[in-house]
């Protein structure tokens, strides 16, 4: 567990880092403030999600599939919502954040992803 979440601030601070990399050399008009701190709203919700899977996996391993999907749909729902209000908010700057939303969410979809195969690929390994 140590290592995905060294993994997932290292992601974070390169995410962020890019963000005032584009930032500092866009038009003021290509760059919202608000993306240099969705790394960090992904690195916690995608940390939280980790560890509730993970630890429901290890307790449990039958109902893995169903807390998997419960934890995932959850989490879509609530990145849904929160592109749907800021795009009824933000109307101006809607396409900008959705991009960005976009690149961090498949970022860490692919981190998130990647991280539990391994976890199950070693538990399999464990039991044999």
């Amino acid at each position: 567990m140590k290592k995905y979440y060294l993994g997932l601030t290292a992601i974070t601070l390169a995410l962020v880092l890019a963000s005032f990399c584009l930032m500092w050399f866009s038009s003021r008009g290509l760059f919202l403030n608000i993306l240099s701190v969705l790394p960090i709203y992904f690195a916690i919700v995608t940390g939280l999600m980790h560890y509730g899977i993970v630890s429901s996996f290890y307790k449990d391993p039958r109902t893995f599939v169903k807390n998997f999907l419960g934890i995932t749909v959850g989490s879509l729902f609530l990145h849904l919502a929160i592109l749907f209000l800021w795009s009824l908010t933000h109307i101006q700057s809607a396409k900008t954040f959705i991009i960005g939303f976009c690149i961090c969410y498949v970022t860490y979809l692919l981190f998130e992803t990647i991280s539990l195969i391994l976890v199950v690929h070693n538990k399999r390994k464990e039991n044999e």
